[in-house]
């Protein structure tokens, strides 16, 4: 998982210093007490039967503080440990409430990051801070979830088994894995998603074809993408000429 997305509910006043080897153990994972047993178990029951039927992870865990810890490596530390998410296209999403800091924070995996944009995060967690500031979080996070299902189940998250070669317009928005290696890099002008990129990679797969590639503004994974060796590419296929994908994930 890569990119967070932080809104404070009030001013931080952390007290005392917690490791982040927190591992989760539950779809809902509430360590504070402040839901009930019959939503943690309802909840947990449609998280897990979500991910069963989309492979789209989505975790809600709720700590009392951070201490003194750093809160983006906190919270991607947790994620990244627990494994949050599905192998290569990285669709884990972890939403984060610590109870005494008053922070809420989404951290999406880098695959989601196309479907889930910083523009809906905010417009949710916007939406969530009236509750939470209330002690309404069963409500809260309920309004999180059903705004994220329907964009998370928006897409497929199945890898094809067919090669690059053959694909066709009927393969559009579908996932794809390749082999290849980085032979330039350009600027973009017209942007088409929320999250991207104004860098576009240009890569040659290791059966010849030349491939776009575009990123997001995190550009993580991209930067494991270079002219020496070949990597393993997960990306979504979104235009078939010139062919062009949304990069996933990167097997380093």
């Amino acid at each position: 998982m890569r990119r967070l997305y932080l809104i404070s509910l009030l001013i931080l006043s952390c007290s005392e210093n917690v490791q982040n080897k927190i591992v989760i153990d539950n779809y809902v994972d509430d360590r504070v007490n402040i839901l009930t047993k019959k939503y943690i178990e309802q909840t947990s029951k449609k998280l897990s039967d979500f991910a069963k039927r989309t492979k789209v992870q989505i975790v809600i865990l709720c700590i009392d503080s951070v201490g003194e810890n750093d809160l983006d490596s906190f919270v991607n530390d947790i994620a990244n440990q627990n494994g949050i998410g599905e192998k290569y296209v990285n669709n884990g999403l972890l939403i984060f409430l610590s109870k005494s800091d008053k922070k809420i924070r989404i951290n999406v995996g880098s695959g989601l990051e196309w479907i889930f944009s910083d523009k809906l995060a905010k417009g949710i967690i916007d939406e969530m801070l009236p509750l939470l500031r209330e002690g309404s979080f069963e409500t809260a996070f309920d309004l999180a979830i059903n705004k994220i299902i329907p964009l998370a189940e928006s897409v497929t998250w199945q890898i094809s088994n067919k090669s690059i070669h053959e694909i066709s317009t009927s393969d559009l928005g579908t996932i794809f894995q390749f082999n290849a290696t980085k032979i330039g890099e350009e600027k973009i002008q017209n942007l088409n998603y929320d999250n991207q990129s104004d860098d576009c990679l240009f890569l040659k797969s290791d059966t010849g074809e030349i491939i776009k590639l575009y990123v997001t503004i995190y550009r993580y994974h991209s930067y494991f993408i270079d002219e020496k060796k070949e990597r393993l590419i997960t990306a979504r296929l979104i235009k078939i000429n010139p062919l062009s994908f949304q990069l996933l994930g990167v097997e380093r």
